[in-house]
């Protein structure tokens, strides 16, 4: 009962470490339609603030995760669960230098609108793809190697 409860707290951890991008898309587009500044900030503000809640359920995922391989049938040396820990630490190591350096842009001199957004969305973009990867390895369990 204790290891399904586990699985239980990491998949809503996962869910709540993707889910949120699908959000900031729509956000990311009314940032660019938007001539008011005040308007663009309040989007960056929910931008970031989407940014926050994957941060916390990634870390909820890691250690729910690490629980999870602790105690199940899994061992560490699986192939799928390696790809998964290294695309883990690329993910955690991008999400950090992907949104921080692009936010802090924000009312500077050095702030382009257009740059701004582009960064945040193509970060967004890749973020999403390594969470979909390391999802599908979790889901599939593919035999690598």
């Amino acid at each position: 009962m204790l290891y399904l409860t586990i699985i239980y707290i990491h998949v809503l951890s996962t869910i709540l470490s993707i889910g949120p991008f699908f959000v900031l898309f729509p956000v990311l587009k009314k940032m660019e339609k938007t001539s008011n500044m005040d308007m663009f900030r309040a989007y960056a503000h929910a931008f970031q603030s989407g940014i926050t809640v994957v941060k916390h359920a990634g870390h909820v995922l890691i250690i729910f995760g690490l629980l999870a391989m602790w105690l199940g049938p899994y061992k560490w040396d699986t192939p799928w669960i390696l790809t998964t820990m290294i695309l883990l630490v690329a993910s955690v190591v991008y999400l950090t230098r992907a949104f921080k350096p692009t936010m802090r842009m924000l009312d500077t001199p050095q702030f382009q609108k257009e740059k701004f957004i582009r960064n945040l969305r193509r970060g967004a973009i890749i973020y999403t793809i390594l969470l979909c990867i390391m999802l599908w390895l979790m889901v599939t369990k593919p035999i690598l190697w």
